[in-house]
């Protein structure tokens, strides 16, 4: 009998541990994941972008990727990773935004995530992504490996202003794109408008500061 609770025990603690590697135990991991980001403000947003600004540089950079951060599993491939990055020309005040996405994965090769579509209120557009980093965890021969590759690809300003509108509080809105890779493979992203406002109004605050012409 006390070998049989062993083996129960044992067989109980193995199912925890594999619905907790499969993000559904007690319907929180990625349910959790999804509410947070949409329950924050454009001014939270704003509160956690990072600045990088040097006496030497020409360029000020203003990035989200601190804005939110999805806790990493226990076991598997951590989450994809989006955030934005705007570019202030510290003469003339002039901003260039791009959006950053890291995909991860497992395969046997490279994706390749080489194209973009994006909506926009006249339909969806689609453009070349920009390759940006390529990671490839260590694996034994015959395993498909952890993977992950970091793209970028620009963004007028014009489109997250309209975004940044949609932005309603106590809601999830959100502005989508999907990569598309080589092989065919597609992934389907977003920023929350949110996040989009956030990056504004630190550019603005930013401009203001140095009083820079806003463009």
């Amino acid at each position: 009998m006390a070998g049989g609770r062993r083996m129960a025990n044992r067989w109980a603690l193995t199912v925890a541990i594999l619905t907790l590697a499969s993000g559904h135990a007690s319907g929180r991991s990625e349910s959790d994941d999804e509410r947070r980001p949409a329950a924050m403000t454009p001014a939270q947003f704003q509160a956690r972008t990072t600045l990088h600004d040097d006496d030497l540089d020409t360029i000020a950079t203003i990035t989200t990727a601190d804005g939110f951060a999805k806790r990493k599993p226990l076991l598997g491939i951590a989450s994809d990773d989006v955030f934005l990055r705007a570019f202030i020309d510290k003469r003339s005040g002039r901003t260039a935004y791009q959006v950053y996405a890291t995909v991860r994965y497992r395969d046997y090769g490279w994706a390749d995530w080489q194209a973009v579509n994006y909506a926009t209120p006249t339909g969806p557009r689609s453009i070349a992504t920009q390759r940006i980093a390529r990671v490839r965890a260590s694996c034994a021969r015959g395993f498909a490996c952890p993977r992950s590759e970091t793209v970028g690809f620009p963004i007028d300003a014009a489109l997250l202003k309209i975004n940044s509108t949609l932005y309603v509080s106590d809601q999830s809105t959100a502005w989508r794109f999907k990569l598309m890779a080589q092989t065919g493979a597609e992934r389907s992203l977003l920023l929350t408008t949110a996040e989009i406002s956030g990056l504004l109004m630190a550019v603005d605050a930013y401009r203001t500061d140095r009083h820079l012409p806003k463009s």
